[in-house]
């Protein structure tokens, strides 16, 4: 059972992932206007390990209709896990006395360039699904995807951006999970999941931009 929550949570493996993650390599060292900082949770539903994603309301301003992990921008003299936390609970309801911190990851940016957005790894512990509280003003819904789904190749595929770049792409039913937030998806999957069970296959399949539209970057 390597997908297992014996095997994926156990206090081994969670030194493992911190021990990769603070491996990866910087990606962005340009300073910028703005930092947040989003809480990649981590949970176990029905028996599985799972990534926790919201779909943002299509009534915001900035990013609607987006598949994003739960963040926003930092407060005055608020740390990145501050504000995780505190992002978290505002937007779904978890306080942070639920949440086991395990560490940062990389830097990345936003899209317009102007917002640094650190990943803070999380596992919410005793998840219960019926205890979540969605922001009606931001969050439309929450949504979890077990580690199987996530690690299958048939779920993988890409999108290029600004011509260059290769955007990792995860399809879950009718949910999309792609830009930043797959972008850090993958990133994080690399270093929590075994090398033989993470096996991706993104190139199998391309996406245009206008086909993801509905779940804006």
């Amino acid at each position: 059972m390597p997908l297992s929550p014996q095997v994926l949570l156990s206090s081994l493996a969670r030194e493992r992932c911190i021990a990769k993650l603070k491996e990866l390599p910087i990606l962005f060292t340009r300073k910028s206007k703005q930092t947040a900082s989003v809480l990649v949770p981590i949970c176990v539903d029905n028996g599985k390990v799972c990534l926790l994603y919201t779909l943002r309301s299509s009534n915001l301003k900035n990013h609607s209709g987006q598949v994003s992990f739960p963040g926003g921008k930092s407060d005055e003299n608020e740390t990145i896990f501050d504000t995780a936390l505190r992002e978290t609970e505002e937007e779904i309801g978890i306080p942070k006395a639920d949440i086991d911190i395990w560490c940062e990851m990389p830097k990345v940016m936003g899209r317009n360039k102007e917002v640094s957005i650190t990943p803070v790894v999380g596992l919410i512990t005793h998840f219960d699904v019926n205890k979540l509280k969605p922001s009606l003003d931001e969050v439309e819904e929450i949504f979890t995807v077990p580690m199987d789904v996530l690690c299958n190749p048939a779920n993988h595929a890409h999108l290029v951006y600004e011509k260059t770049n290769i955007i990792p792409v995860f399809n879950n039913d009718k949910h999309t999970i792609w830009g930043i937030t797959g972008l850090i998806t993958h990133l994080f999957l690399q270093c929590f999941l075994p090398e033989n069970e993470y096996k991706v296959d993104f190139m199998r399949k391309k996406y245009e931009l206008a086909e993801l539209m509905p779940a804006k970057l």
